[in-house]
């Protein structure tokens, strides 16, 4: 390889190509040359590592302003994962944590239209209550489960809300999940959920 190249691709003046050959730097190879530098020179007095003097990295992708087109996709397996961690976080009273996880999954239950239609997801009665709590009535029968760990799935779900022919389909319980309208942060003014006198 000639110096003349070889300062080309090190970024150096051919002369100081000269000055390191003559201290040692080998000059057969880029590899080689680099390798030296890095032994044998102070860092601060090589081309790159200075502040300022390293080339940007080129992006391997392209930068668009535009989103991906499709969310995600979400498992029934992730939601349910997620419910555990909001019934193992509502049963240690701690509610800030429960609450972050409620809106996780309802972003994930917002995001897949899979699972919203499936039924099969199953939830503990407590994260169900919790994620219901905006819409439930104060006395549904749900709340007063004794067993609050058990696992039900949204038709499960729906047919405790109330008995006595007030059940939900399993596909209100899931849309109610979802919170699109975020009842559950800003409840309605309508007085939704609330028994008549």
């Amino acid at each position: 390889m000639q110096q003349n190249e070889l300062a080309n691709l090190l970024e150096i003046s051919p002369a100081m190509v000269s000055r390191l050959a003559k201290r040692g730097m080998p000059t057969d190879t880029l590899e080689r040359a680099q390798r030296w530098r890095k032994r044998h020179l102070e860092p601060g007095r090589v081309k790159g590592s200075r502040a300022g003097t390293a080339k940007p990295k080129e992006q391997t992708q392209p930068v668009t302003d535009t989103p991906p087109k499709t969310a995600p996709k979400v498992s029934v397996e992730d939601m349910e994962a997620v419910g555990d961690l909001i019934d193992g976080a509502l049963n240690r009273g701690n509610q800030n944590a429960g609450a972050f996880r409620m809106m996780q999954l309802r972003l994930m239950f917002r995001q897949s239209t899979d699972v919203i239609q499936d039924e099969t997801i199953r939830l503990t009665v407590r994260s169900w209550v919790a994620l219901l709590d905006h819409c439930l009535h104060e006395i549904a029968e749900i709340r007063q489960t004794p067993n609050m760990a058990a696992y039900l799935t949204a038709g499960e779900c729906g047919e405790r809300i109330s008995p006595e022919g007030g059940a939900w389909a399993a596909h209100t319980v899931i849309w109610e999940c979802c919170d699109f309208d975020d009842d559950a942060l800003t409840p309605r003014p309508d007085g939704k959920g609330e028994l008549d006198d």
